[in-house]
């Protein structure tokens, strides 16, 4: 077997190695992975070995090899380019392979020669087959041993690290930044070797809501990390493009995980592209979901990765190809998907104008969420990284509008705050049996209450009838339907008042030969075969139904032990499941509620079941052979319930589970048929709700938190209570705000009741409150009823009908209640007397779920002790005329019911964030994002790594720096020429007084001034980059003085960050400039900068407005042409870098202004007018011409603002 070579193989260099340079090996923490010791120049480093996937070694296995981070750069450098020559070697020859790459010699000095050590000790044998079987790579072996590792690049997919190809590493990772995500990476990036690049951006800046948060079991702090990985060096789009999917899925991978840091460490995203088993990384993802109740460190899986890196694995590259023929994602994803099993040629795609639309995307979400940069950018070169991190966003943020096996548009009109599958079979079987689902062990152990009340209430549904949509596809075997004989038949009556139409139930006559008479001993577990010369129809595993005179009001559920000595056949301890009599109507009496004990307060009502006869008794047994997709819908029904009557409580699962720590529920062979964990496994998979229990309070534990509870609704279990998509509380906030605003309203908001049928809950959970189908009739309108007083929707939620309680549920629900946060405008409602009818589906969101118990918790009775109703510590003010009244008057709703971004802030909250500029979708506190911040935008925010950014430090192109010259210069870049400014204060230190320039900021008059209006062409992307740059103008301006600076500009006069206006002042005054400034009264030159939509990648539009300069005809200088604009190489597309921050273009322009070559800057003589736009264009474009410098694209839009003149 592999792993045993493996393991073998490893043992042997363990036990000594006698490889040149090469000491210590030793078996790592992780499977697949070993250690070693190097010496390079005199001193010893520790080297990791790993093999991902060791089902294919030794054949076609790859191997990683990591170097310590006090390595050599040498080292590093050589270790990180034999990962593909790895390929395939056996550890010995990975060891010779590293000694060979990092040319170590033996004692001997000799050289180690490659896969030397296969020709030890081994028998050889005269047949020359044999002996060929020993030199299996003899070619490549010569070829990859070259001293000088000449031509070897496409063997270990080396890419040549030129200065063009460092560019665009740095033009497509920094265009990924100044969208908004922090970039990371490891090893040779920018040296053409195999590497890590990650993108990651905080959870709280994707618009969910915080219920989401807690569905998804993420946290707002955490980041979504994506991993690039390049194993033969960077790839950018133009590569991706022409390479077809194979070879793509070679040079190119992607992994999605959740991250306490921006990025992963080097192990980590090793580990994340390491192939395993399915059972191995279920058992991970289970390990992980188990340890979310603490903070866990470092990077793992979120709970869509592994859906999501399939899809990223076998369609990204597919996709990428169909968005370059014109389709949006939503068009080339519906392409794929309706010619995926067809073949068609590229000439024929995008034939249909379906997949050409423009894809409709909610408005709620944050610009970071729906920006798509092929679109945006249309004339740039567009960044592989971040085309792959918007995708995942797309999929991770909107991962309820798709299927998570086929990927395909669920209904618009399913709101789910939980992904789930489409209606096809074949994808709920995948789901379910791939592990995509949500892991039920770590359900029952974290919300046990959670659990029963989904069993409840499916089980509820599918007793009365009311149950419509099934477990299909997953090939579930069960009972035969004689198998029950008539146990469930007489329950499933029509639900007239269900939430979902109501289905005409028929009882179908099954007949069937599949049932075997026996005789059978209940005290012994035997089954005795009448006729011993028939076949054993069993075998050890089986899952029977036997029904026997012991027990004859229901069959008994075991599995088959031991068939060795038929005709007698031994089973396990077999599972009687409970005989319910169905209830009639519970009598309800508004304000009293009477709940029937017999049904709900103790053991349910059952027939005597007499004792285990140490005899043989005639029966009949059936075997678990019926196919569960093969039954009519009341026989589904009716599976559906048998199996959950066999089931243990959830306690009794969630004991197992704790007594059997690493097992899953499925090692319960002898408890839990097949077919009733495929079930429960179901029910727990497609609940599209987010449901969290919450603590109850009682005397024994006075430091418990209350702050979820709501006052007033004592003997009710309560838990908080999340439906719609993921930005259904985003429109819900704006519906409040927009509603607000234009009512002028005191209380934005009313808490009310909403009541309906226990059959009706398993459906709402899965499809969110709507009216689709009437329930009790519409005597007041469409729409969702709901109630200020608790007894009315009492009333509405059924109580008083028909019942039926899990018999294993400790909960034993007969009442459940929705309390819904309702926009505060009932005389916009359809009806507001005297219920609470509401059609406008966004103005609702359900916050709390209440359900009537009929039994006390079993650790609560055990201790004793009474369940307080303790007054939450905040609460939410209500509006005295609109508020909700429980059992026991107004009920008081905890602060945290809504989300923190609307809860009141405390004082020391407020004064930290006073002076801080927010912005929302308008100006609002619902939802403030701090614009006075950069990418680490909180104390919890993980600060960019110094390796990080050294990426994007342009080596190739040397930005200019001052001449050593006698004049003056201002502050230039950060760390640059801070010199002279320290040497200015220290003169001036000893001087007089007088004022050191007789510039004014704040008296320039901006009424005369030609300004523009934001552009309607504004990217996110831009936007933000500009605001970290204009913040970091002003971070400069405050700290420098005004006469060293040179530049000013007023920060409370710039409401467009698309124009900029600047003043340069106090130039030398030995300058003519200087000097004819003096002489007129001008102060200052006035600069406009106006950018685009594509900055930084690329330059802004300067130019001077005022004053006129002499035009280089007539004699004049400073670089400044006679329409105003600059004349400088630095501000066209040759000479411009995206790494060039606005500081340096100031500090260059001065200079240029102060430079006396070829002659110096003078003002114009005569009326002083100011520079038009028009004829700065004009000027720019000319002197471009003449020097042969490149107009950035798009540049008469930009320097025209999207004006009239432009357009004619």
């Amino acid at each position: 077997m592999p792993r045993r070579h493996f393991v073998a193989d490893l043992n042997n260099a363990v036990e000594g190695t006698t490889v040149a340079g090469i000491s210590d090996v030793q078996q790592g923490g992780d499977d697949g992975e070993f250690t070693f010791q190097c010496v390079s120049d005199g001193e010893k480093f520790k080297v990791s070995a790993l093999i991902p996937d060791l089902s294919e070694y030794p054949s076609c296995h790859t191997a990683m090899i990591f170097a310590p981070d006090d390595a050599p750069a040498s080292v590093a450098g050589a270790l990180a380019t034999i990962s593909d020559a790895a390929t395939g070697k056996t550890v010995t020859q990975l060891l010779e392979l590293v000694s060979q790459e990092l040319e170590f010699t033996d004692r001997d000095g000799d050289r180690q020669m490659a896969d030397s050590q296969d020709y030890e000790d081994q028998d050889y044998s005269e047949d020359d087959d044999e002996v060929d079987e020993y030199f299996p790579d003899d070619e490549a072996v010569q070829q990859l041993y070259h001293p000088n590792h000449a031509n070897t690049d496409a063997v270990r997919g080396f890419t040549k690290p030129t200065s063009v190809f460092r560019h665009r590493i740095r033009t497509d990772l920094l265009t990924a930044k100044v969208n908004g995500f922090k970039v990371g990476h490891h090893s040779g990036l920018m040296d053409g070797l195999g590497c890590y690049v990650s993108l990651s951006c905080r959870i709280s800046k994707l618009g969910i809501s915080e219920e989401a948060m807690q569905a998804w079991q993420v946290e707002p702090t955490e980041y979504l990390v994506t991993i690039f990985h390049y194993p033969n060096g960077y790839k950018s789009m133009d590569s991706m493009k022409s390479y077809d999917a194979p070879t793509a899925r070679r040079n190119f991978g992607i992994r999605v995980g959740i991250s306490t840091t921006y990025k992963p460490t080097m192990q980590e995203a090793v580990r994340a592209f390491a192939i395993m088993n399915r059972e191995d990384e279920q058992r991970r993802d289970d390990s992980q979901a188990e340890s979310q109740g603490t903070v866990q460190k470092g990077f793992r899986n979120s709970f869509i990765s592994r859906p999501l890196n399939e899809l990223l694995a076998e369609r990204f590259p597919n996709l990428l190809h169909y968005r370059y023929n014109g389709m949006s994602w939503s068009g080339a994803e519906e392409f794929y998907n309706d010619h995926i099993a067809t073949n068609h040629s590229h000439a024929e795609l995008g034939l249909s104008d379906k997949y050409m639309d423009a894809e409709q995307v909610s408005a709620v979400y944050p610009a970071l969420v729906t920006s798509d940069h092929i679109r945006d950018s249309v004339d740039q070169e567009h960044s592989l990284p971040l085309v792959g991190m918007q995708f995942v966003l797309r999929h991770f943020v909107r991962c309820t509008e798709f299927c998570l096996i086929c990927f395909t548009k669920m209904p618009d009109d399913l709101q789910a705050i939980k992904p789930y599958v489409c209606d096809k079979p074949l994808c709920l079987y995948q789901y379910m049996s791939l592990g995509f689902g949500p892991s039920i062990e770590h359900e029952i152990l974290s919300q046990p209450k959670v659990v029963d009340l989904l069993v409840s209430f499916c089980y509820h549904s599918s007793r009365t009838g009311g149950l419509k949509e099934f477990p299909a596809g997953l090939g579930l075997m069960v009972p035969p339907t004689e198998a029950y004989d008539k146990d469930y038949i007489n329950s499933q009556t029509p639900q007239y008042n269900s939430y979902t139409a109501p289905e005409t139930v028929t009882h179908i006559p099954v007949t069937s030969t599949l049932a075997r008479d026996i005789r059978y001993n209940s005290f012994t577990r035997e089954m005795l075969f009448n006729n011993k010369n028939e076949k054993c129809p069993l075998r050890a595993g089986d899952w029977v139904a036997i029904r026997s005179a012991d027990s004859p009001g229901s069959p008994l559920h075991c599995k088959i032990a031991d068939v060795s000595l038929y005709p007698s056949v031994t089973v396990v301890r077999p599972i009687q499941p409970p005989i319910i009599q169905f209830s009639s109507t519970v009598p309800y009496t508004p304000g009293n509620i009477q709940v029937n004990e017999t049904l709900f307060g103790g053991e349910p009502i059952d027939q005597s079941r007499s004792a285990p006869v140490d005899q043989f008794r005639s029966a009949t047994f059936y075997i678990y052979n019926q196919n569960f997709d093969d039954l009519d819908n009341s026989h589904k029904r009716e599976a559906i319930s048998g199996m959950l009557d066999i089931l243990p409580s959830i306690m009794e699962m969630k004991k197992y589970l704790t007594r059997k720590a690493q097992s899953p529920l499925s090692s319960w062979v002898d408890r839990l048929p097949p077919a009733a964990l495929g079930i429960l496994r179901w029910i727990i998979a497609s609940n599209r709700a987010c449901i969290m229990q919450v603590d109850e309070v009682d005397g024994s534990t006075p430091g418990k938190r209350v702050e979820d509870r709501v006052y007033g609704m004592p003997g009710w279990s309560q838990f908080r209570f999340a439906m719609g998509a993921p930005d259904k509380e985003r429109k819900f906030i704006r519906a409040v705000r927009e509603t607000t605003d234009r009512l002028n309203l005191k209380y934005s908001t009313l808490f009310a009741w909403h009541g309906s049928p226990l059959v009706n809950w398993h459906s709402i959970i899965r499809e969110g409150l709507h009216f689709n189908h009437t329930a009790h009739g519409r005597a007041y309108g469409h729409g969702v009823y709901h109630s200020l007083d608790l007894n009315t929707s009492i009333g509405y939620s059924g109580y008083g009908q028909t019942t039926q309680a899990w018999p294993m549920s400790e909960l034993k629900i007969s009442t459940a209640l929705a309390l819904n946060e309702i926009v505060n405008a009932p005389k916009e409602y359809v009806s507001s007397a005297p219920h609470l009818v509401v059609a406008q589906l966004d103005w609702i969101q359900t916050r709390y779920l209440f359900v009537k118990t009929s039994a006390t918790h079993p650790e609560t009775a055990a201790k004793g002790v009474v369940v307080k109703d303790v007054k939450p510590l905040q609460s939410i003010d209500q509006d005295p005329t609109m508020t909700p009244r429980g059992t026991m008057g107004t009920v008081v709703i905890p602060i945290h019911a809504i989300a923190g971004s609307r809860r009141p802030q405390s004082r020391s909250i407020k004064d930290a964030t006073k002076n801080k500029r927010q912005k929302s979708l308008g100006t609002s506190v619902y939802d403030p994002i701090n614009l006075d911040e950069d990418d680490d935008d909180d104390g919890a925010s993980v600060a960019t790594l110094e390796e990080d950014l050294d990426i994007f430090r342009n080596e190739d192109v040397p930005i200019p720096q001052p001449d050593i010259d006698p004049l003056p210069t201002p502050n230039s870049t950060k760390g640059k020429s801070r010199f002279s400014g320290l040497l200015a204060k220290v003169q001036n230190a000893s001087k007089s007084t007088k004022p050191l320039t007789d510039y004014v900021p704040g008296t320039l008059d901006y009424s005369t001034l030609p300004m523009i209006q934001q552009p309607v062409w504004a990217t996110p992307g831009a936007t933000r980059q500009l605001m970290r740059d204009f913040k970091e103008l002003i971070r400069v301006q405050s700290k420098e003085p005004s006469h060293t600076l040179g530049w000013h500009i007023d920060e409370e006069r710039i409401e467009n960050m698309y124009q900029w206006i600047v003043e340069l002042h106090s130039f030398d005054p030995t300058l003519p400039l200087a000097k004819d400034m003096k002489a007129k009264g001008v102060k200052s030159v006035v600069l406009e900068l106006r950018f685009g939509k594509d900055y930084p990648m690329s330059p802004p539009f300067v130019r001077v407005i005022r004053p006129r300069f002499l035009p280089f005809q007539a004699g004049g200088g400073g670089h400044v042409t006679a329409g105003g604009a600059l004349c400088m190489e630095l501000l066209t597309n040759d000479g411009w870098s995206a790494v060039s921050s606005i500081e340096s273009v100031l500090l260059q322009v001065r200079m240029a202004m102060s430079s006396l070559e070829p002659r110096p800057a003078r003002l114009a003589q005569g009326f002083p007018t100011d520079y038009g736009v028009g004829e700065a264009v004009e000027a720019y474009i000319r002197s471009c011409a003449m020097h042969g410098w490149t107009v950035p694209a798009g540049f008469k839009e930009m320097a025209y603002g999207g004006s009239s003149a432009y357009q004619q």
